[in-house]
């Protein structure tokens, strides 16, 4: 093998198991090898995004790049493949941009869009980590987070957006307790002024939610009146994807009302 691909799996592991955000020192230390040579293993990994870098303490953990290749390889399906002609289909009866989000380290963001045919739009650029408390198809994949992990995240100081982005972490805990009951999210403007953004989760074989599909698109033409309509439709693909992936919807609810 290489020896610096050796390497750079080495801190990959190092990463991966600290279960934590690690300092350049720390992995040098338990890599045992030189902080020069982390630092020029770790800008390569950067630059491919299978790692990243907090811009505040400067501490390194696993970037989204991993979690888009791991989320293949644990379920053995591209999730592409399977969601783009629901996806397309959901793009087709609401004229909105479709997206999958998936989250990675207290962030989320979209690994496919299918455009809709309305030419005035939402851009919400691809690609770009957001935090997982603002938009549609963030919020359902913190609202269906374990208890501890939320409770964790809420701790944290809340990054504000706009006037609409909901940052109180009382508030905020209530709002999640209900998305998750609810079984999807609706938001106005959290992220992006005058944003309309309708989701709901994508569940595998285990009932584990391990992405999100919604629409987002401008409140102009996404007004009220629409919402109920709009959710069922975000709703009825999701639970189509869901269960093209193995999830029992039936024997889900039957276990629900027991």
């Amino acid at each position: 093998m290489i020896k610096s691909l050796k390497r750079a799996i080495k801190l990959l592991h190092i990463l991966g198991e600290s279960n934590k955000k690690c300092s350049l020192a720390e992995i040098s230390q338990l890599s045992k090898l030189p902080p020069s040579t982390v630092h020029r293993i770790l800008s390569t990994l950067k630059s491919e995004r299978f790692v990243c870098q907090d811009e505040q303490s400067s501490l390194y953990y696993l970037g989204p790049s991993l979690t888009i290749l791991g989320l293949k390889a644990s379920i053995h399906i591209d999730l592409r493949e399977l969601a783009l002609p629901i996806m397309e289909k959901l793009a087709e009866s609401t004229g909105e941009d479709t997206y999958i989000a998936i989250s990675n380290n207290g962030k989320g963001f979209f690994l496919e869009r299918v455009s809709g045919r309305y030419p005035l739009k939402i851009v919400d650029p691809f690609g770009t980590e957001v935090p997982l408390h603002c938009g549609s198809l963030r919020k359902v994949l913190l609202a269906n987070k374990s208890e501890d992990y939320i409770r964790e995240y809420l701790s944290k100081e809340l990054q504000v957006f706009t006037e609409n982005t909901i940052h109180n972490p009382v508030i905020l805990s209530k709002q999640l307790k209900k998305i998750k009951s609810d079984g999807f999210a609706l938001t106005i403007g959290e992220y992006i002024e005058g944003a309309v953004g309708v989701a709901a989760p994508i569940r595998d074989k285990y009932s584990k939610v391990v992405a999100s599909l919604g629409i987002i698109g401008p409140y102009s033409r996404l007004t009220e009146d629409k919402h109920s309509t709009l959710i069922h439709l975000v709703v009825k693909h999701a639970r189509e994807l869901s269960i093209s992936l193995g999830y029992d919807d039936i024997n889900s609810k039957n276990a629900k009302d027991k």
